[in-house]
């Protein structure tokens, strides 16, 4: 019993001093730390593509390149351009680090034309390209969702060696073709002839080519639109490929415009208040194989003759509401209009329609012009004007500000709806200046007569008023006449319709029987014939409908010859 006591007592001692050792150690004074060792330099982008780029080449790939490495944040691009032999196909690949959840890697041509593309949801896309291609191309990564560093490496292939290296790494593209001419494909000539003239319009073509399209990614295409004009794409699928998907998007990645579903060709048409360069995606449902694209441009004055109503890319205003009625009614005054005599305004909410109701009885003249003005962040405006008995009189849309022309000496009800951005509004009317009593005859052809005789994003009539007239148009007779055009001026001819019928067809001939201009278009055409600055001109104008009976009414302008 003494020998545990002793041996308790003595444990009790030494624990005490080892205590009293370590707070003595702790009470120390430290001695000051010197500067860590810091050298420059950069991470090191290699060390993410891990044993790809040596499994490629044991498959008979080149060294890898690495195309570029670089910190990268959520939703941000990295990319770098390749030289590609033309008998070779290139294989490239994107590497993201661990905080890093979604990345994409894609291959462009030098005019932004998609090539091969692995949109998956992973960390490990790669893809293949193979000829024909181009010399140069772009090669990039997007990360999707995360941030971090981020290497894109390519290796080039032996084309022969493609479709096992695609199938061992799990390339996207694989034997893709890329880019190519579309001149030599089988009926597509027929095609583009039946497209144009269900739409209408008199179209330039810009571009012509041939993707490869794959079900699993989408295939991207560059589609630019300048500003106050239309662009259609007209996209025919080979046997090998169906129920194609075509959805266009602007600049900033929202979608202004879908092709509707269905077998055969899809299109779509856009038409922007300014310059964009957007992306056309296209991506089959069932196959793989070829897709050719053709684009082609109209003006947006052009584009009031389609028989199809175009999508608009809209971009909001940035002028406060106040400032932007300020800006209209100075415009419409330096034009000629008297001030508004009506005055409304309010919000719009994006999938509300907002109803305003019009007293046209104080105008005292046959038509009133309407005036929608869109304050920030106000976008992408849908208007229509009706009648108590709920007839349309008038509709239109913009990307933000819009003018109406209706013809009704009563009460109305003008309808409001946003599409792209809420925001504030306001509506002016105004007595229309162009005065004529045909145009209370049929109101919704003057309407249409009116907003198709307009000029530029305001809407602004050009010239001095001159003759307007009711008449029956129907696709078994043609109204024809003649004028002469004064030395240095122009005479455009507007004509818009009503009734069950359809389709509108104007023309304009010199004295020769050459064709000047023609319209086509569903409801309401415009042409145009000038005279040179030192002699008159005779011309022949010839109007007719294309389908059933229509009431139409039809207005002359006289203008300052200068170009269209």
């Amino acid at each position: 019993m003494r020998r545990l006591l002793r041996a308790a007592a003595l444990a009790i001692a030494l624990g005490g001093c080892a205590t009293f050792s370590r707070s003595s150690a702790k009470q120390a004074p430290r001695t000051s730390l010197a500067a860590p060792h810091a050298v420059a330099g950069e991470l090191n982008g290699r060390a993410l593509l891990a044993e790809l780029p040596a499994r490629a080449s044991r498959l008979g790939a080149s060294p890898p390149a690495l195309v570029v490495s670089a910190e990268a944040l959520d939703n941000e691009w990295i990319g770098g351009f390749v030289d590609v032999p033309r008998e070779d196909c290139l294989l490239g690949y994107a590497r993201g680090a661990a905080s890093i959840q979604d990345i994409d890697v894609a291959i462009y041509s030098e005019e932004g034309t998609s090539l091969a593309v692995d949109e998956g949801r992973d960390v490990h896309p790669t893809v293949l390209m193979c000829p024909p291609h181009p010399a140069r191309v772009y090669v990039a990564a997007h990360v999707v969702d995360g941030e971090g560093l981020v290497a894109v490496g390519a290796q080039l292939v032996p084309r022969e060696r493609g479709t096992i290296v695609a199938r061992t790494l799990g390339a996207r593209g694989g034997a893709a073709l890329g880019p190519r001419p579309a001149d030599a494909w089988p009926g597509l000539e027929d095609t583009i002839r039946v497209h144009r003239r269900e739409i209408g319009g008199v179209w330039e073509e810009t571009r012509r080519v041939a993707l490869s399209v794959d079900a699993h990614v989408p295939t991207y295409a560059s589609l630019p639109i300048e500003a106050d004009r239309c662009v259609d794409a007209l996209i025919i699928p080979d046997d090998d490929v169906a129920l194609l998907e075509v959805e266009a998007t602007d600049g900033d990645g929202r979608t202004v415009a879908r092709a509707k579903d269905g077998p055969g060709p899809r299109s779509l048409t856009i038409c922007s208040p300014i310059a964009m360069t957007g992306t056309l995606s296209v991506r089959p449902h069932v196959g793989r194989g070829l897709a050719a694209v053709v684009l082609a441009r109209i003006s947006a004055d052009a584009a009031k003759d389609l028989s199809t109503r175009p999508d608009v890319a809209w971009v909001a205003t940035t002028a406060p509401l106040a400032r932007a009625t300020g800006d209209r009614n100075a415009l419409l005054a330096k034009g000629g209009y008297d001030g508004p005599v009506a005055f409304a305004a309010g919000s719009l909410a994006l999938g509300r329609r907002t109803s305003v109701p019009l007293d046209f009885k104080p105008l005292g003249v046959p038509c009133a012009r309407v005036d929608v003005v869109a304050g920030a962040p106000l976008a992408l405006v849908e208007a229509r004007v009706w009648d108590d008995a709920g007839a349309l009189l008038s509709s239109g849309e913009a990307s933000s500000s819009l003018a109406l022309f209706a013809c009704v000496r009563d009460r109305v009800r003008l309808d409001l709806e946003a599409r792209g951005r809420p925001g504030p509004y306001a509506v002016t009317v105004r007595p229309e200046r162009w005065k004529d009593p045909a145009f209370a005859v049929h109101p919704l052809a003057a309407s249409r007569m009116l907003a198709r005789a307009t000029v530029g994003p305001d809407m602004l009539l050009a010239g001095k008023d001159g003759a307007a007239r009711d008449l029956t148009l129907d696709s078994q007779h043609e109204v024809t006449w003649s004028e002469s055009v004064a030395a240095g001026r122009c005479i455009r001819v507007t004509v818009g319709a009503e009734g069950s019928g359809a389709g509108i067809e104007a023309r304009v001939f010199d004295s020769a029987d050459n064709e000047i201009d023609r319209s086509e278009a569903a409801h309401a055409a415009s042409v145009r014939a000038c005279a040179p600055p030192d002699a008159p001109r005779a011309v022949r104008f010839e109007v007719r409908g294309s389908a059933g009976q229509m009431d139409a009414v039809i207005g002359e302008r006289i203008e300052v010859s200068a170009p269209r």
